[in-house]
């Protein structure tokens, strides 16, 4: 790094231009990126970075399709070392400087009370309804999104308090963990922070992060009504209890504590509005949350105590950061990689091909693609690699960029609880102790609103807030209609036990509100009501 630092301006005058001590510490700095994420993240995402070093190296010798002229070990080392298309690429500047800021706030906010406050939050809200202990998996969750952008680190911080309840409470293990998994990996694609990825979409397509959270905005919650639908269904299906009051805190004890957490969550919201650069934005937040929190002590003592709480808390960012600067820069020697050999063209063109022109077929492959690539990959990094894949092939078909990366935005999301590698699912199957293969099929089918919402938004693009007030609202209106009659489809339940045939009637109501159009809309509508009324009668009579 330090050589770089030093020579910077000789490599961007002459570049292509490298000696044997260049090449030599490019081997050592590929290497150390190599290990480094091994350490961190584990082995996959290192060896798919092996495998597109070999890709480079040996496609002389591949067949068909997949072969390309090749290059030399000097070459695909000065890309990697001596340009801007390798480690020091974008996404690892992103990382760097954006996102360091963002894990900093939210190790912050977490050490000042803001993780217990948003429990405690979300077993005010949702404690004494049906499905409760669930319900407050799924509200705390959402509410730990906006300042951790991961599935794993919302199910470790919700989970070991949500899954233990659910548990004592009468949920079954799988249905417990399930939840918790659903639950946290949407609170990657909520606002404000939606995690590295958002940032660096922000990067890539040259669209201000704060028009992409905007218009994140709808999804999420349809996906968090989706899967609080599936809870309070199940919940009234299988006769679940709520919460006892004596453990539901009191709105009056929150209520003063959570100034150190709204207000710099609100400061950070209005100076991105205005249009600060976002880390300029993200470091006033850190400010005003470091003065809030140390001059609430009454005490000498305790300000010390909470001065060493905030050293603990920059030490416990700085090893966040440590973990996202590693996935960054392995990622983007992949992306370089992929764009020396052409690797992320041939993929679109793959993509169109195999779809025929059919805007649908080149989605769901995509979709596919993300599912795949998502596999034991943190988001960030399956986002990366699937934009240079898929990214292109949509964009092609017409698709309006913010659309098309959103798409697959959210998909390498989900990939966090689609089996057979499904991290967020075997941490919440780790922690309930069930089995994580029943653990993932109920997580997926909970998760059924995340699956669709991202076919919804590039069909009827009014969810992302484009189009007229209008047609945002009717949109709006019409997908959660739609995404609650799936859940009632999926979970088997809707005022009573609904038979295959109310099933299959609800999940077709739930695809003709999906999709845009007055006509499908009120067909969908009037199936939903008429398989209520129906539900209703049945129950008189019973």
């Amino acid at each position: 790094c330090i050589f770089i630092v030093l020579n910077y301006d000789r490599i961007m005058l002459h570049p292509g231009e490298s000696t044997k001590l260049e090449i030599a510490l490019g081997i050592l700095t590929t290497v150390l990126v190599l290990e480094a994420t091994r350490r961190t993240l584990g082995i996959v995402l290192p060896i798919l970075a092996i495998l597109s070093l070999g890709y480079a190296y040996f496609g002389p010798y591949l067949p068909g399709v997949w072969a390309h002229r090749g290059f030399s070990t000097s070459y695909i080392f000065e890309t990697l070392y001596l340009s801007s298309q390798g480690i020091w690429g974008m996404t690892t500047g992103v990382s760097a400087t954006v996102v360091a800021a963002f894990l900093i706030f939210g190790a912050v906010l977490y050490s000042t009370g803001g993780g217990e406050i948003f429990v405690e939050l979300a077993q005010w809200i949702a404690g004494r309804s049906h499905g409760g202990p669930a319900k407050v998996s799924c509200f705390s969750s959402a509410f730990f999104g906006t300042i951790s952008g991961s599935a794993v680190a919302n199910v470790v911080v919700d989970g070991v308090f949500n899954i233990p309840l659910m548990k004592r409470l009468g949920y079954k293990p799988e249905f417990a963990a399930a939840v918790e998994a659903t639950a946290s990996t949407g609170g990657q694609i909520m606002p404000p922070v939606m995690g590295a990825g958002a940032f660096i979409m922000a990067e890539l397509i040259g669209i201000p992060y704060v028009k992409i959270a905007l218009a994140a905005a709808i999804p999420a919650i349809l996906y968090y009504i989706g899967v609080t639908a599936c809870v309070h269904f199940e919940a009234q299906r299988a006769g679940l209890q709520k919460i006892p009051v004596e453990l539901i805190p009191s709105i009056r004890k929150i209520l003063p504590r959570s100034a150190p957490l709204f207000i710099p969550v609100v400061l950070l919201i209005f100076l991105m509005v205005k249009g600060y650069n976002p880390t300029l934005a993200v470091f006033w937040s850190i400010v005003s949350a470091i003065i809030l929190y140390l001059i609430g002590g009454r005490s000498w003592r305790q300000f010390i105590e909470k001065f060493k709480n905030i050293i603990n808390s920059l030490e416990s960012g700085g090893r966040s950061i440590v973990l996202v600067a590693s996935l960054c820069t392995c990622a983007q020697i992949i992306i370089g990689m992929f764009n020396l050999t052409g690797l992320g063209i041939k993929m679109s063109e793959i993509i169109i091909g195999l779809s025929a022109g059919s805007l649908f077929l080149a989605l769901f492959f995509s979709m596919i693609i993300c599912l795949i690539l998502g596999m034991g990959v943190p988001t960030t990094a399956a986002y990366m690699i699937a934009a240079s894949v898929a990214g292109p092939a949509l964009s092609s078909l017409g698709i309006p960029q913010l659309a098309a990366h959103l798409f697959i935005f959210y998909f390498a999301i989900i990939s966090a609880i689609t089996p057979p590698v499904c991290a967020a699912t075997y941490v919440a199957a780790a922690i309930a102790r069930s089995n994580w293969l029943k653990t993932g099929y109920i997580a997926v089918k909970m998760g059924l609103a995340g699956f669709i919402a991202p076919f919804m938004f590039v069909y009827g693009p009014g969810i992302l807030l484009i189009g007229s007030p209008l047609t945002i609202i009717e949109r709006s209106l019409s997908a959660s209609i739609g995404v609650i009659a799936l859940a009632a489809g999926a979970m088997g339940f809707l005022v009573r036990k609904a038979n295959w045939f109310e099933r299959l009637l609800l999940i077709l109501a739930a695809f003709l509100l999906i999709k845009p159009g007055y006509l499908t809309d009120i067909l969908g509508f009037f199936t939903i009501v008429g398989i209520f009324l129906l539900q209703k009668h049945k129950g008189h009579k019973e």
